[in-house]
Parts: structure tokens; sequence; C-alpha cells
């Protein structure tokens, strides 16, 4: 038996219920996507999936849950028997029994419950209690006067379930930012469709990876779609070099990819696109380029990574798996890029070129 923890869902009054629902749908369907079969149940701000121990990190890492145990289920009667010989397996120089009584109705307190097993454990093993370091924590959850036994929790991911709260395109580069970026939005419940802009094959092989590794925190597989960064951006690079302002390429690529990002979230139904800025990091990410870009583009653009450092960026890829898939990415420069670029751009400069393209 595992057991599943939630926070964020509990304060959506009047939607939490739907919230739990579709977790638990989100559950089953990552179980059933890796081959474990699953009985799930809500109970008391729980939910509990009968299934094989091995699924517990399937379980963890769905937007929503906060901490998973694998767990032994029993009536109260019963843990001391069970303790006694299930702690054969240890040896600690020292234990702390913590309980929580998800039912308030049980008659014993907390409290009172860590105190009688604590000084059982103590009798029958000779432990001493530590409540600041223990080397063994011994969890213990009442849920609906039924006792759950575990040692060990497993911290989830947290925020909202995906797909409670609609679906985003979001731009994978390859890089290290797009991943993070399309992973914090799926961590507050939007379900992404991921869109590469190919330059080579060895690139999009590195961006399949990724997504692959981002499946594992959506409860589907995430749809990649492929576009030819050539192909989007050669009716802009056409007209700048008439123009003699290719220092201005860096942010009409940016707006060409968001253009045709923008036509396929009106045909997927999503409600945005996603993008991987980071204040001031690149040319095309200060203030003023950020401003020229976001001017073009209709729909809502989402960047989730606009405070973060470098350092925090990677730290983050580091936690959820694509920063292994960043090291394979072939790092050519790009065939389009001019010696010099635009780093605070001109408003009235860039309509004056933007009204030599029937693109824009």
């Amino acid at each position: 038996m595992i057991i599943v923890r939630y926070g964020e869902i509990s304060l959506k009054k009047g939607k939490r219920k739907d919230f739990e629902k579709k977790l638990v749908k989100n559950i089953k369907n990552a179980l059933k996507r890796d081959g474990f079969e699953a009985e799930i149940k809500i109970l008391r701000g729980r939910i509990l999936v009968d299934t094989l121990d091995d699924a517990k990190s399937i379980i963890a890492n769905q937007p929503g849950v906060v901490s998973v145990s694998v767990a032994k289920e029993m009536e109260y009667e019963e843990v001391f028997d069970y303790l006694r010989e299930k702690l054969k397996e240890y040896n600690p120089r020292s234990f702390k029994i913590e309980t929580q009584r998800v039912d308030k109705n049980f008659p014993k307190k907390s409290q009172e419950i860590n105190e009688e097993i604590g000084e059982f454990v103590v009798r029958e093993f000779g432990w001493n209690v530590d409540l600041e370091n223990p080397e063994l924590r011994i969890g213990i959850e009442i849920i609906e006067n039924r006792a759950y036994v575990f040692f060990e929790r497993i911290r989830g991911i947290g925020g909202l379930p995906v797909g409670t709260q609609g679906k985003v395109i979001a731009l994978i580069s390859g890089g290290i930012d797009s991943p993070v970026s399309a992973f914090l939005m799926m961590k507050r419940g939007a379900k992404v469709i991921a869109l590469h802009f190919q330059q080579s094959e060895k690139q999009r092989k590195v961006v399949e990876d990724m997504v692959k590794v981002l499946n594992r925190y959506s409860p589907e597989n995430i749809e990649l779609i492929v576009e030819s960064h050539h192909q989007v951006l050669k009716p802009y690079i056409l007209t700048l070099n008439k123009l003699k302002k290719r220092e201005w390429t860096c942010i009409f690529c940016k707006i060409a990819m968001l253009k045709r990002a923008e036509e396929i979230a009106r045909e997927k139904g999503a409600l945005g696109v996603v993008m991987g800025d980071s204040l001031g990091q690149v040319a095309s990410q200060t203030l003023e380029n950020l401003y020229i870009i976001s001017q073009n583009i209709k729909m809502p653009i989402y960047r989730p990574l606009i405070g973060f450092d470098k350092n925090e960026i990677i730290t983050v890829a580091k936690e959820i798996g694509t920063y292994e898939n960043f090291l394979e990415y072939p790092h050519c420069n790009c065939p389009f890029k001019p010696e010099h670029v635009i780093t605070r751009g001109n408003y009235k400069e860039f309509k004056k070129i933007s009204s030599h393209l029937d693109t824009i």
C-alpha cells in the first residue's frame, strides 16, 4: 500500500474534489503507462494506492503529490506485533515515532500514540529516543480508524495536477532553460505540448530524449511537434539581408518562432506559449527586446524562469533529470546568427523594419 499526500489541492475550496479526482486519474494513467495495475481510493485528505512498492517513484513524480510512503495497513492493536518483527531488520542508535491522526475521531491523540509506541520500542530493543536527529523515523498515520506504518517519506513534486489549468505550447530548444520552463508549467497544472524548431538531426534527438524525461512528470506522453527552423526564419532573413539589418536577426527569430507557436496553440486549443527566457541572460532577453518580441504576439507568453539566474536553472535541471540531456546537445552556432546583435532594441526602428515584412 502506498500513501499519497497532497497539499495545495486541499486549499482549493469548491474545487477540491475535482482536483483530487484529476490527481487520481493522473496517477492511474502514469502507472498504467509503466505497466503497473492499481486500485486507488481517496480517504480523508490522503490517496491510497494499492499497487507494487516499486511504483512509489512514479507516483511521487506526478505534480500535485507532496510525498509518498510505502506503508503497511493494520488495526492499531496490531502495530505492536508488527513492529516487534519488522524492527529486527534495523539497528539504529536512536529512533523517533511520528504519528499523524488524519482521522481526528480516533480516540488516542498523536502524542499519546507516540509515547505508547515509543515506550514499547525502548522496552523491546533498548534504542534511544531522539526527537531532533534520529537515525530511524517510524511513521504512523491513522486514517479511517486504521493504522498505516511506514519508514520513509519520498518527496513529491508538489503543485497542482497536470491538466487542471489547461494546455500550453512550450518551445523546447534542447538547451538547459526550456525543459525546466516546461516542467514548471506542468508543476502548476498545465498540460504541455512541446514544440521544437529543428536545426539538425542531432539536436532533434536530444530534444526527443528531453521530452522522454519530462514524460516522468506527465500522466500521458507529451506530444512533440517538430518544425524546420530554416523554413520558419527564411522570409525574415531574406528581408533583413535586403535592408542590411542583420543585427536584428535574433529578435525576429524569436518573433518567427512565437508566431508559428501561436498558430499551433490555436489549432490545439492551448491558452498560451511557454518560453525559457531569463531576464538579461542573452541578447534577446533584455527588457527592451522582450518588450518588442511580446508586442508582436497576441497570445499570452509565459516565462516561468524570468527571475531565475543560471545556477538556479541548472539546479532544477539536475533535479528533474534534463541536465544530462543538455550535455549531449550539439552546441553549434546558429547559421543565421549575425556577428553583431541588437541588445537593446528601439521599438520605433523595429516598426520601420517590420513594415517591410508581410509576416509581421
